[in-house]
């Protein structure tokens, strides 16, 4: 299937449509993922209750279930990928306005409302990626996958850092109340894709039900899937409990806010900068390996700040991890974009990024309990250890999985 950029839609145009929705998916994210954890361990919460916060991001690494749905089915207005987006996007808006409304209302109530939010933003961004993979032809798929990390980075700014910030000045509605205009605003680009996502090359199967199985049957996949889950099971609690190492350090949850949960997602924009870039010079595998160097580096920060005591190497290890962590998730966006491309994009991404991201959300909530455990320092050296194991693997597997088929995974 030709991409819908090599059919002559302009790039900038697709750019800025997919950019603003992947922004507003950010700052849901980063409110869900960066803001909530350090808010509830200053006011208390103990560190291995902390895989409840993180269950709230559960839906985004489990959306792969439904995403054959998002494949298959059509909402009678729009067009099929933007019908989806725009659907879901006015779901996630009408659950942040209730939470908005309902400051003092029972946890549990709230807690409800914050999955609806999170399933709403998952299945948009299925739709997204799904339309990122059809209108980026395969030298732009670098690019596309920088700017999903720009994106989500400044959304991280403003959803982890900002709106942090502003909650306690402003108040709870009206900074839930900016979140949910922020959303508004971020679909009003996407509009001006409608007519290529209806484009007669633009493909989707009639029998999606199967669709994940389909995929999930092809050794190719299975493979493919299998390198991603052990890199995101590695470094995804490299920078997720970062924030809540600082508290214990005795960081003041306002630098945090406004020191590490800006300068973090601006370390992760610099990643998103020179990682396509990289690539093109490196490749995938070259580009991965100089990330994962200067991630240890920054693991050797983070181990010295907390066996010392002193909060300026923590907080620099924290900001550098973030923005390691980025590079590599552009690689490895980068490589499920490739991976793709075919008539079921939205369930192929779907079980290669989907099913990475809710591997690292699990070893997330594992590492919280087990930091619990034992001490910062030898936290950060298993991680160390870990992120060094992964390099290896996806040094001596990558040339092999590059070589197979791309007709494997297709229905």
């Amino acid at each position: 299937m030709s991409s819908t950029l090599d059919a002559g839609v302009r790039p900038c145009r697709v750019f800025a449509g997919i950019g603003a929705l992947y922004l507003g998916f950010g700052v849901v994210v980063a409110l869900l993922q960066g803001g909530l954890p350090p808010i509830l361990r200053a006011r208390g919460m103990p560190v291995e209750q902390m895989a409840w916060v993180f269950a709230l991001y559960l839906p985004v690494g489990l959306s792969f279930l439904w995403a054959p749905l998002v494949d298959r089915l059509r909402w009678p207005f729009l067009s099929p990928r933007i019908g989806w987006i725009v659907a879901a996007q006015a779901v996630a808006m009408a659950a942040l306005a209730a939470v908005a409304l309902l400051e003092h209302a029972a946890l549990p109530l709230l807690f409800a409302l914050g999955l609806v939010v999170a399933l709403a933003v998952a299945t948009m961004d299925l739709a997204l990626d799904a339309l990122a993979v059809e209108m980026t032809g395969e030298q732009a798929k670098p690019l596309a996958a920088a700017l999903k990390l720009a994106a989500l980075s400044l959304g991280a700014l403003i959803g982890g850092g900002v709106f942090v910030g502003l909650l306690a000045r402003i108040g709870w509605g009206p900074t839930f109340a900016l979140v949910a205009l922020l959303l508004a605003l971020a679909l009003v680009p996407v509009f001006g894709l409608a007519g290529a996502d209806r484009a007669p090359g633009a493909r989707r199967p009639a029998d999606g039900g199967a669709l994940l199985y389909e995929a999930l049957r092809r050794g190719a996949m299975r493979r493919r899937l299998g390198l991603l889950v052990l890199i995101a099971g590695a470094i995804f609690p490299l920078t997720a409990l970062n924030r809540v190492m600082l508290v214990d350090l005795g960081v003041p949850l306002e630098r945090i806010a406004w020191l590490v949960g800006t300068a973090q997602p601006v370390g992760m924009l610099l990643a998103s900068a020179v990682s396509g870039p990289l690539i093109r010079r490196l490749g995938n595998a070259g580009a991965f390996a100089a990330f994962a160097a200067l991630g240890l580096a920054c693991l050797a920060l983070l181990w010295w700040g907390v066996h010392a005591q002193a909060q300026g190497p923590a907080i620099a290890g924290a900001i550098g991890m973030a923005a390691v962590v980025g590079g590599l998730m552009v690689v490895c966006a980068a490589l499920t974009l490739l991976w793709s491309v075919g008539a079921q994009a939205a369930t192929s991404y779907a079980v290669l990024f989907c099913g990475a991201r809710l591997a690292g959300i699990v070893a997330t909530m594992g590492a919280s309990r087990l930091a619990a455990l034992i001490d910062w320092p030898t936290f950060y050296a298993a991680g160390a250890a870990a992120l060094a194991a992964v390099t290896a693997l996806l040094l001596a597997w990558l040339p092999s999985l590059q070589r197979e088929n791309p007709d494997d995974h297709k229905p």
